[in-house]
């Protein structure tokens, strides 16, 4: 993003006393930087109680190699080893409230359950020592044959290819392909019909930093007559082969692999600690336990159920013993597959979804940062589900950063150790790092569970830890050495005082945790709302998209607030509390209409006051859409929904004739909730994606939701 210019530095940092994040995290601030709505006792109660090591022993029993599958496991004779394994350590913990979901599913899958490959009689890799060995989609087969190399092919160059393969095609059939990556589609096709009979690749995250990592990857071998396997070998292993095979080396590959098919199934472990008000709306906590059944990564993500795991046994065990009170609201952990098995765990108890205020999802939370370069992170809530969540955990995680990095400027040292440079509070194992922590935060994305919370059919808001970058992500190297007793102490920690808040919100800590969300809430909008929209002024004068962009950004954080009052105990005191927050909000919302004026006008555009709606956007309002009855926590995917999809068979332009773009009708989805009216989702969906969008544009589509019965229209 390109510099503001100093003028609008200045006159947002003064007028609004707005102060920008640093490089390092940092937010508005109050007069104790280590201030949470959790008391300190209650703090350093759970920092001792958690335990990183037990956390990381948890993944090394569950994942501590990535094994092949039991033929017993993969025909349903027992259950997959993870949730039974994972069912049984809840037990043992002395919880007994758990319980190990099993359910048939539609379908089969493939999985590999032998294989080899040699080179010129040396074998070169086997299964299961090199589990990504054998590419998905590949099918059961053995050849042999010359390998010669394929280049990298685009796609405006395939007919070059095409022609190559036809001046010699007996250099091809026959023979198997070194080639950069495995093929699909059109590419796929030329070399099948030239009668290829395998690919050897590679697939690797950081191919120069650790050439023998394998990435699981496939192809579109289950389409093919003559190419039917693919082999994925390291990079180290790749490039040796292109070596020999660029100095005209003749090189006999030999390839074997046997799949099978099994029924598919679903399996969840679900535990709880059940809340002293169990229909009030309370914290669940998503962490899948598989990613499919061939991949099984120690950090992706064996290790997000073994953090909950320990946050659970923490609170169970403090609440035995009597030094934490039974919450108020319930704590629900589910490990599933990940978003089919959360998908069939919700449709199967659509009820559920009344008695959730959060979801804590955490997907590759044990990596050890210095180790793999990364840094640990927090996807928002989404604009349509604003939630105090991210002014909490804000606050929380900014508590271990400044308690566990030297940069911290506490007057006295741990532990009188003065002249060191020492945590204030240190929060590490014996076996694990000492690095200090580093975190961010940033809008709402999707690829784990927490994605299935935040879509419209559910609308449970959903936040989403994890580390990033990770250099095993998805590669047979995802092993327990990956990972960091210190980092799950830490991220266990997080989650533990995140969800007890939010279970258990006491009068006495509504107004801190009020102080969290709206310092988050003034920094969002200094840093990312106010000069998104100060750009769409400066570019042509855009007032119609400017202001949506502010009033939105505005309207989203005043609905985290609102949603203190979802967790809060309903007191007066409570309510009270929120809407003097809401009226503190209101007259920054009446300050930023003075500002803008004025911004527009120091840009050379008159406007003598905020845009308005017209008449018919006016009578908008008058118009609330809402989930027709039988989609919420059923059809979670309109994309995937029967009538949809008859529609657009039928009307094939009837979205492409409206003009809406995909992110316009995808924010049209997400704020329909039974409480926004026409002229709301107008205004939210033209500030939340800044483009223009027209009344009949949305009603248009609003429109064919109520006709295939996604929605209806009172």
């Amino acid at each position: 993003m390109r510099p503001r210019p100093l003028s609008f530095l200045l006159i947002a940092t003064l007028f609004f006393g707005i102060s920008s994040m640093a490089s390092a995290p940092a937010s508005a601030q109050r007069a104790d930087p280590l201030e949470t709505p959790l008391p300190e006792d209650l703090l350093l109660m759970l920092a001792d109680e958690i335990s990183g090591q037990d956390a990381f022993d948890s993944i090394v029993k569950l994942a501590g190699a990535p094994w092949l599958r039991t033929p017993e496991e993969l025909r349903g004779e027992t259950n997959f080893y993870e949730s039974e394994e994972l069912y049984r350590m809840v037990l043992a913990y002395g919880i007994d409230n758990v319980r190990l979901d099993r359910y048939e599913a539609p379908g089969s899958f493939s999985y590999p359950m032998e294989g080899d490959l040699w080179v010129d009689g040396r074998r070169l890799a086997r299964m299961p020592g090199d589990p990504a060995l054998i590419a998905s989609g590949s099918q059961t087969g053995e050849v042999s044959g010359r390998l010669i190399y394929v280049p990298q092919t685009a796609e405006d160059q395939l007919d070059d290819l095409q022609e190559v393969i036809a001046s010699d095609p007996n250099r091809y059939r026959g023979a198997t392909a070194l080639m950069w990556t495995h093929p699909r589609g059109d590419l796929f096709r030329i070399l099948d019909q030239a009668g290829l009979n395998a690919v050897i690749s590679f697939s690797s995250r950081e191919r120069y930093a650790d050439p023998d990592q394998v990435v699981y990857s496939g192809g579109g071998y289950r389409q093919g007559q003559n190419l039917r396997l693919g082999m994925t070998v390291s990079w180290r292993q790749w490039s040796e082969l292109l070596e020999d095979v660029e100095r005209g080396e003749e090189i006999l590959v030999q390839a074997r692999a046997v799949l099978e098919s099994f029924p598919q199934r679903l399996e969840t472990v679900y535990a709880w600690i059940p809340g002293t008000e169990p229909d009030l709306p309370g914290v669940v906590y998503t962490a899948h336990l598989f990613e499919g059944y061939t991949k099984r990564g120690a950090n992706d993500n064996v290790g997000g159920p073994a953090v909950q795991l320990e946050i659970l046994r923490a609170l169970h065990h403090l609440i035995e013993a009597g030094k934490l009170p039974q919450p108020c609201r319930t704590l629900h952990f589910v490990w599933p597959d990940e978003y089919s098995g959360t998908y069939e765990f919700l449709r199967r108890d659509p009820e559920l979804l009344e008695r959730l205020a959060i979801d804590i999802n955490m997907d590759m939370v044990s990596e050890a940062l210095r180790k793999n370069n990364g840094i640990f992170a927090m996807s928002e809530t989404p604009p349509h589900l604003a939630s105090f969540f991210d002014g909490l955990a804000r606050a929380v995680m900014d508590y271990v950063w400044r308690t566990n990095d030297i940069v911290y400027p506490y007057p006295v040292s741990p532990r009188d150790r003065s002249g060191g440079q020492y945590f204030l509070r240190p929060l590490w194992e014996k076996n694990g790092s000492k690095d200090a922590f580093r975190f961010y935060t940033h809008e709402t994305t999707g690829a784990s569970d927490h994605e299935v919370f935040n879509s419209p059919s559910v609308a449970v808001p959903g936040i989403h830890f994890f580390v990033w970058p990770d250099q095993v992500y998805h590669a047979d190297k995802d092993l327990p050495e990956s990972g960091d007793p210190t980092t799950m102490r830490r991220v266990a920690f997080i989650g533990a005082a995140t969800g007890l808040v939010s279970a258990n919100l006491s009068d006495e800590m509504a107004p801190s945790l009020l102080d969290a969300v709206s310092d988050f809430g003034y920094t969002r909008l200094a840093e990312r709302v106010i000069p998104r929209a100060m750009e769409r002024l400066e570019a042509g004068g855009d007032v119609g998209l400017a202001w949506p962009i502010l009033s939105a950004g505005v309207d989203r954080e005043m609905d985290a607030i609102r949603s203190v009052d979802g967790i809060s105990t309903g007191s007066s005191q409570a309510k009270a509390l929120v809407e003097a927050r809401l009226a503190e909000w209101q007259g920054y919302r009446e300050g930023l209409e003075l500002f803008f004026l004025q911004a527009a006008r120091a840009r050379g555009i008159a406007l003598a006051e905020i845009p308005r709606p017209s008449s018919a956007e006016g009578a908008a309002f008058d118009l609330i859409p809402a989930l027709a009855e039988g989609i919420r926590g059923q059809e979670f995917s309109l994309r995937d929904f029967g009538p949809m999809q008859e529609h657009l068979r039928n009307h094939p332009d009837a979205i492409e004739s409206l003009g809406l773009s995909g992110s316009q009708t995808s924010q049209i989805l997400n704020f329909v909730n039974g409480r926004r009216s026409v002229g709301e989702i107008l205004n939210w969906v033209r500030g939340v994606t800044a483009e223009p969008l027209t009344l009949d544009q949305l009603q248009g589509y609003l429109e064919i939701l109520r006709e295939v019965g996604w929605i209806s229209l009172g």
